[in-house]
Formats: structure tokens, sequence, C-alpha cells
């Protein structure tokens, strides 16, 4: 009985140590590519939905882009360094350790993401007036974002589950639980920005709603212990070089990813003294190009696993292999993103402006 129960639990994840390199590697990268694209399509079809409420609304909702972005740098520079944590002492074969960087990576999210909500609930209105808010787009902005802030806590815990999922080679269950997401936010858009007519708030609703459901996804996958590691308050150590270890590893994904914030905030800030037509126009392009990055991205993401593994295991060969087979996949997917861009644009454009 345990030898079959044995077998059934090792074969629902990737052997990460599998001789295969471009299969493993598609393997795992392809449900993250999945998952992240469907999150660069909901944030599509949220555009959709709040731009047949106007340009005066979708430039309300561009507007707290940067903000969101902002948050999800934390939680990024959280996962990535919990991934390679979890990565590497796995392929050492101390599941021990990789289970206790799991467990304080979320007791860590935890908090921070409580913090940085309260302190951007209490300067939001500020924050919009330095963006360049106009007062046609200020309180619409507003609306949005103090229904969508105090789920940012959800969203940081989300992310950090889904690297810890990653990590473990299971990223089928990540891809589905994006998937979930965004089906119920597809519903529940149309429902609550216009048969209850909640306008703007409705689609931060939506978008709360769905990462209520994501994370409860991902409490069933710890508590269930569907993953390898343990993930528990128990497996938790406030180790000052176990943090470091996270923090460090991390910093660098958080920082580029604070830098594209503030530089989208300086982009909305700049577009702001041509209008609201303006902006709208920049939250358009940016969602364009986001829907480009984040599969190379999940690419990237998916196959972290293998890299962190094989490190962890001192098979240097097998690292650069991967890393070479990286590099070839995302120079080709941003070639040919670049070329669909510029084929079809203006149409897709014109299909979120109405």
């Amino acid at each position: 009985m345990n030898e079959r129960n044995g077998t059934r639990k090792k074969s629902r994840y990737v052997d990460l140590s599998a001789q295969e390199l471009p299969r493993l590697l598609l393997r795992l990268a392809i449900p993250s590519v999945i998952g992240l694209s469907i999150n660069a399509l909901q944030q599509a079809l949220n555009a959709i939905f709040v731009g047949s409420l106007g340009a005066q609304a979708i430039a309300a909702v561009s507007m707290t882009m940067p903000i969101i972005i902002l948050l999800g740098a934390v939680g990024e520079g959280i996962g990535v360094g919990t991934a390679s944590f979890i990565s590497r002492h796995l392929g050492a074969g101390n599941e021990l350790e990789a289970s206790r960087g799991a467990s304080t990576a979320l007791a860590l999210a935890a908090p921070i993401g409580v913090i940085m909500t309260i302190a951007m609930l209490v300067t939001l209105r500020g924050i919009f007036v330095a963006l360049g808010a106009s007062p046609t787009i200020l309180p619409i902005a507003l609306d949005y974002a103090t229904i969508l802030l105090p789920g940012s806590t959800l969203m940081l815990l989300n992310i950090v589950s889904g690297f810890i999922a990653r990590a473990e080679g299971n990223t089928r269950f990540s891809m589905w639980t994006m998937l979930t997401a965004f089906i119920l936010n597809a519903l529940l858009d149309p429902i609550f920005i216009f048969l209850l007519g909640l306008g703007v708030r409705g689609a931060a609703l939506a978008t709360l709603i769905s990462q209520i459901a994501a994370i409860s996804l991902y409490i069933a996958y710890f508590t269930k212990r569907l993953g390898t590691v343990l993930v528990s308050i128990s497996q938790v150590s406030l180790r000052v070089d176990r943090i470091r270890q996270l923090a460090l590893i991390g910093a660098p994904a958080t920082t580029t990813s604070i830098l594209a914030s503030l530089a989208g905030m300086f982009l909305y800030g700049a577009a702001a003294r041509f209008g609201d037509d303006f902006i709208a126009a920049v939250g358009i392009a940016v969602r364009i190009l986001t829907i480009g990055a984040l599969p190379i991205t999940g690419f990237c993401i998916g196959s972290q696993a293998v890299l962190g593994f094989g490190w962890g295991a001192r098979d240097f060969a097998r690292v650069m292999k991967v890393a070479k087979f990286m590099l070839f996949i995302t120079v080709a997917l941003s070639f040919a993103y670049s070329v669909a861009v510029m084929l079809f644009v203006w149409p897709f454009g014109q299909v979120v402006q109405r």
C-alpha cells in the first residue's frame, strides 16, 4: 500500500533530473507560459470591459497599474528568491530546508502585504495627484484602487505560492489556478460592471474575488500536501541567514520591477499633461507590451526549477545547457511578438477602445 502511494505521489511531479532537457524544459515552461498569458489576457479583458465605460474610466484604471506593479514587484522578489532556494535544496536532496524556506517566505509575505496596503491607502490620493490625475479621473481612480488594494496581501501570497509550486516542478497546478481565477474574473466583470451598475468598482471587485479564489486553491494545495515541500507554521524559521538568502536572490527581480513601476508612473505623469485620452492610450500600449512580456517571463520562471535543481546537484554543465536553450527560446519569442505587434497593434487598439 505504501509503495503504491509513493509511486502515485512521485508520478504527480516532473523529474527535474531528467536527461532530455528540451522536453523537460518545455514540459515545465509551457504551463507557466500559459498561466502568465492568462494573466495578460485577464488584464486585456478588464481593459475591454472598462474601456466600454469611456476613456476616463480606462485612464483611471491604467493609472492604478504602476501601484499594482510596485506591489507585485515585492511578491515577485520574494517568489524568485524562494523558488531558487527551494529548487537548489531539492537538488541537494534537502527537502526539510526547502520546506523551511517556503514556509518562511509565506510568513514574511503576509505582513509585508498588509503594511504596504495600509501605506498605499493612506497616501493614495496624493499618489494619483502626483501622477497627474485630472479632477475627472481622480474620483474614478480612487473608487477602483480603494477596492482593489485591500486584496494586495492576497496578491503577494498568490505570487509567492505560485513560485513555490513551480519550484517543485508542479507548474500545471499554478496554471490551473490562474485559469480558474481568469474564468471567474471574466464571468464576474460584466455582472458587476454592467448588470449591477458598479462601473470600475465592479471591475475591482471581480479581480478581488478572483484573488480570493486563487489563494483558496493554494491553501488546499499546501494543506493536502499535494506538493513536495511541507508548508506549515511549524516550518517557519526566521533565521537571519535563511532570510538573507531569500532576499538577496530576489532583490534583482524586485529592483527591476520597481524601476518598471516608477517608469510607468513617470510615463503616465507625462501623458497627463495632454489630457485623459492620452493617459488611456498609454494604458492600452502598456497592456499590449505586457501581453508579450508575460509569456517570455513565464518560460523563464518555468525553467528556473531545472536551473536551481542542477545548481544544487552541482551539475554545472547541465546548468549551462539549460541557460543556452532558454536564451534561444526567449529571443525567438521576443522577435515573433515584435512582428505580431507591428502587424496587428492598430486593430487590437481599436477593439480595446470600444
